[in-house]
């Protein structure tokens, strides 16, 4: 699958075209369910924010565009995508249930977000002159009945000043000091005694209170353990955590590129399709040049080989990982040969 957001003709801005192109479905898409997912394995939501929550967006009104089929978009979809430097996944939800995954692509030169709209509208003489017409009104003779008025709270100040009845002191706060001397004097002397009898009772291997402190170490080493293996980015616990839990946990482990490649294979003998292409290009747009020629091999007609999750070869899709690895190492001589050859 290719998907491209191209600009509108005319360009207008907050609005684009998304471009859809299904490798072994030529027909044309009326409708389009998706989702987008950034490297931090946020989703958009309808609000243009971006959250763990997935969400899935539903648009209407295909048309044909390039050998595919295209939508047009506004502000909620394109102005987020442009304001972020994060490379988006996108997952295509197709009628007949099937899922497929791919990178984005933005011509962000030629997009522009609402924000580029001239504002000057918005604003009309009336409403700029309408302040400074209140403020005329304003500055009669108020200040005056406030000014005489200030001096005023100056004689309650010196109201509170007689403080006379003090004189008479209460014997109530003394006897409640008595008590409470007494009560603590009661209270220290109970402890002491409890504490006495209390060591005098030896402590043997029968007590019930010294069993937990022996199990208790073992039980909570068992559920550390038990939780850390829980959260591990392996293929044993691929089918025990959520896709997204799986590749937060890959991501936040930092595996090597080898390590990394294997999880991926095990993902696709799986079927784990999601988990594959988000481990995939995480790491590929994170500068992993042996990761994005992996990802890209996936997708080349030289070097395909069906699967589940990637069933067709995809030339444009190659290409683009494959220029991926030139802008972090310019000089790579597989990336430029075949990004020569497929762009022919």
């Amino acid at each position: 699958m290719l998907a491209k957001i191209f600009p509108c003709q005319p360009s207008e801005p907050g609005t684009a075209q998304l471009m859809i192109r299904l490798r072994g479905e030529p027909a044309e898409l009326s409708s389009l369910t998706f989702s987008l997912c950034n490297n931090e394995q946020n989703y958009l939501q309808p609000d243009t924010s971006w959250s763990p929550m997935p969400h899935w967006f539903t648009i209407d009104g295909g048309y044909p565009f390039n050998n595919g089929s295209a939508f047009r978009i506004g502000p909620t979809l394109l102005d987020p995508l442009l304001a972020s430097a994060s490379q988006v996944q996108i997952q295509a939800r197709l009628a007949s249930g099937e899922t497929r995954n791919t990178t984005l692509q933005l011509v962000r030169d030629e997009l522009f977000s609402s924000d580029a709209r001239g504002q000057t509208g918005n604003y009309s003489g009336s409403s700029v002159l309408t302040p400074p017409a209140q403020a005329s009104a304003v500055p009669v003779p108020e200040p005056v009945p406030l000014a005489e008025t200030e001096p005023t709270p100056e004689e309650p100040i010196h109201a509170p000043v007689r403080p006379k009845p003090k004189r008479k002191a209460s014997p109530i706060p003394m006897i409640a000091v008595g008590i409470l001397v007494l009560l603590i004097a009661a209270g220290a002397l109970w402890w002491f005694m409890g504490r006495g009898s209390a060591s005098t009772q030896p402590a043997t291997a029968d007590s019930p209170s010294a069993a937990p402190a022996v199990t208790a170490a073992p039980a909570a080493t068992a559920s550390a353990e038990t939780k850390a293996s829980a959260t591990e980015c392996s293929p044993a616990t691929l089918t025990t955590q959520s896709e997204l839990e799986f590749v937060q946990n890959c991501v936040q482990q930092k595996l090597d590129s080898d390590k990394l490649l294997a999880i991926i294979q095990a993902a696709k003998e799986a079927k784990k399709c999601g988990v594959a292409q988000r481990l995939y290009a995480y790491r590929a747009q994170g500068g992993d040049v042996k990761i994005a020629l992996a990802y890209a091999k996936e997708y080349d007609p030289q070097d395909h080989k069906p699967s589940e999750c990637f069933k067709t070869a995809d030339a444009d899709t190659a290409a683009y990982w494959y220029d991926t690895v030139l802008q972090t190492e310019p000089g790579n001589p597989l990336a430029k040969q075949r990004l020569a050859e497929l762009r022919k």
